[in-house]
């Protein structure tokens, strides 16, 4: 053949392989070479390299066939981020990890990975749902536009081709949650037909350019009216087995599964307790008990198909590379550098630093792990193996009701402090009813604003306190306590600058053990003001007994924060050395109990009201209920990458 210059021509070979080649699996990823040479018999003008393998996939009935074979295809997802996941070692590394879970999928999620990615799944035996970059609950997508629809096909025709010759890649997914365009954007019932009818249309096109596939899908949109070939679905929390179609005649994909990026200690609380609301560790092992129980229950029995949301990023711990002080915030100087200097105009991946806690892989250059496993990692192991293990049971926990309040004895309270101040209205806005009796049996004073008159009466009122049989609550907000108040105390106590958005109750106080965890975690309330902005700490807490402490952990950095930071900013929040926290807390002194609390009542929500009206009750303080008022909250619209799947409320 011989071709002028500017002239094309396509060319078509076939040979017949018969038994030579050995296939290609998960357990025996069998790799050739195509070469194709173009010369002449002076010289070698060309040559094209091709890396392939031998196997066949197939739907069948319910299922898939590998090579003849039932297979269930496991695995994971990721949303990609930063850009040292363009590194052979960090794709290495999370194939590695799925297949260290028992796990043989994956799906490069919602844009073309790099290359690398696809050289080593057919490397290492992972099989691929290769998908587009059309990416649905990003809410970026114009449906409307004729001349997107011609792009999206476009940027389908070009991944296939980049692609189709990967043994590993064993389907194609046209997009991903495309049905959140509809949802959110909320047009009329014929647009929105003819929006699924472009969608289909876009899966139909496939075949022309790769006719060996039949595994084509849209992940996470059904199978569109039973016009795709596979039936796809994302869930959140809890077993979902009643929203399996009920005529199971085609392969079910469960492509996205679980909690993980957007589940809150309630939405949690069924299966591990109190634990999601105390540490990011016990967070994990709520994960750990849904995703045991929807392999053994849902994926094993029906599914041919099942990945958890991101097994790689939170079912993982986030590593502190090169850093280990935790008295202060990492900065520049912190992290895994890789001591050469960046080349501009270089092309390829080069990475000076990749600072702490921003991957869950171990670049190769740190001598932690390659990663640190969590409870879900271990449980979705199990699980898949049929093996118990420590999150291998689930009865559903519910929120406790709180303890019964005890009968009021005190009608009215002695305030100490400017009646028209801040505290004074927080307390009649409570309920509470003030009392000109200076021998009133509670006395609640303000421990932040208070004059020459009112420390007289505030020394009167700790004079008699050891024999007055008295309850005396010293209250500050944001302050701290006034010095004239601290030389009257029987102990010495200060204020840290310790800030707190829930608390735990005090384990051998009276007062805290009518207060559930749940009821004392204020993370999502609609305020700008955290509800702690001082901690206490000295004698007075030393010899006291704590009642409320300051929760370890602060989940306003995790609800609702993008997804790339969360994860970091929650667990950095937990190793940093904090002071003390301690909010409120009692000392005996005589027959009488002082009080002194830091809690931010300037806070005006809904839950922080209930709150100190379950406070003041177990007071014993008699509130005119008249007089309470509940405090603000405002509604926020549901978003699909931040709170999850719409049945995940």
């Amino acid at each position: 053949m011989t071709l002028k210059p500017g002239e094309t021509q396509k060319v078509t070979l076939q040979t017949k392989v018969g038994n030579r080649l050995k296939l290609w699996s998960p357990e025996t990823p069998n790799l050739y070479m195509l070469s194709l040479k173009i010369s002449d018999k002076k010289q070698t003008y060309d040559i094209k390299d091709i890396r392939f393998g031998s196997r066949q996939f197939k739907l069948s009935g319910t299922d898939f066939l590998l090579n003849g074979k039932k297979i269930q295809c496991i695995g994971d997802i990721q949303h990609p981020f930063g850009p040292y996941i363009c590194s052979r070692r960090f794709a290495w590394a999370w194939l590695q990890m799925i297949k260290d879970f028992g796990g043989n999928s994956v799906r490069p999620h919602a844009q073309p990975w790099p290359r690398v990615y696809y050289d080593l799944a057919d490397e290492m035996g992972i099989m691929v749902l290769d998908e587009t970059g059309l990416f649905g609950s990003s809410i970026n997508l114009n449906f409307e536009a004729p001349e997107a629809w011609e792009h999206y096909a476009e940027h389908l025709e070009r991944l296939i081709l980049r692609d189709r010759n990967h043994p590993s890649v064993i389907g194609w997914s046209v997009g991903n949650e495309l049905f959140a365009i509809a949802l959110l954007n909320k047009p009329s019932k014929e647009v929105a037909k003819k929006w699924d009818d472009k969608i289909v249309e876009l899966a139909d096109r496939v075949p022309a350019w790769d006719p060996t596939r039949g595994f084509i899908t849209c992940d996470g949109d059904r199978d569109l009216d039973g016009r795709l070939p596979v039936w796809s679905k994302h869930f959140g929390h809890g077993l979902k087995l009643d929203l399996l179609p009920e005529k199971k005649d085609k392969p079910m994909i469960v492509g996205e599964s679980g909690a993980t990026y957007y589940g809150k200690p309630d939405q949690l609380y069924q299966f591990a307790g109190d634990k999601p609301y105390i540490s990011y560790f016990g967070r994990n092992e709520a994960l750990a008990v849904d995703v045991y129980q929807n392999v053994q229950k849902m994926a094993k029995p029906f599914l041919a198909y099942y990945s958890p949301s991101e097994v790689c990023w939170f079912g993982l711990e986030h590593l502190n590379l090169g850093y280990g002080d935790y008295s202060r915030l990492p900065d520049g100087q912190d992290g895994v550098f890789a001591g050469k200097v960046y080349e501009e105009g270089k092309p390829g991946y080069q990475f000076e630093r990749i600072p702490p806690y921003v991957t869950t892989f171990n670049p190769g250059i740190d001598p932690s792990p390659l990663y640190k496993p969590l409870p879900m990692f271990h449980a979705l192991k199990a699980a898949l193996a049929d093996k118990p293990c420590e999150w291998d049971h689930y009865t559903e926990l519910k929120i406790p009701k709180p303890a019964a309040l005890p009968q009021p004895v005190h009608s009215e309270v002695f305030f100490i402090g400017d009646k028209t101040g801040a505290l004074a209205g927080h307390l009649r806005k409570t309920g509470i009813t003030f009392s000109k009796d200076k021998k009133s049996s509670v006395v609640i004073v303000d421990g932040e604003n208070i004059d020459d008159d009112q420390l007289k009466q505030f020394a009167a009122v700790m004079k008699s306190a050891k024999k007055s049989g008295r309850t005396i609550l010293i209250m500050t907000a944001t302050k701290g306590l006034d010095s004239k108040i601290l030389p009257l105390l029987p102990a010495n106590i200060e204020t840290t600058n310790r800030t707190a958005t829930a608390f735990n109750p005090g384990e051998r106080s009276e007062w805290g053990g009518y207060f559930t965890v749940p009821a004392l975690y204020f993370s999502e309330i609609d305020s700008k003001e955290p509800i702690l902005k001082q901690g206490l700490s000295g004698a007075f807490v030393d010899e006291g007994t704590i009642v409320f402490d300051a929760s370890g952990v602060d989940w306003s950095l995790f609800n609702r924060a993008p997804e790339n930071r969360k994860c970091a900013q929650v667990v950095l929040y937990e190793k940093l050395q904090k002071p003390s926290g301690v909010a409120m807390v009692t000392y005996p002194l005589g027959k009488s109990v002082i009080a002194v609390s830091s809690i931010n009542y300037l806070v005006d929500t809904k839950e922080t009201a209930a709150f100190w009206e379950r406070f003041f009750s177990v007071m014993k303080i008699d509130l005119n209920k008249d007089n309470v008022q509940s405090g603000k909250n405002k509604k926020v619209q549901h978003d699909l990458l931040l709170d999850g799947p719409v049945d995940s409320k």
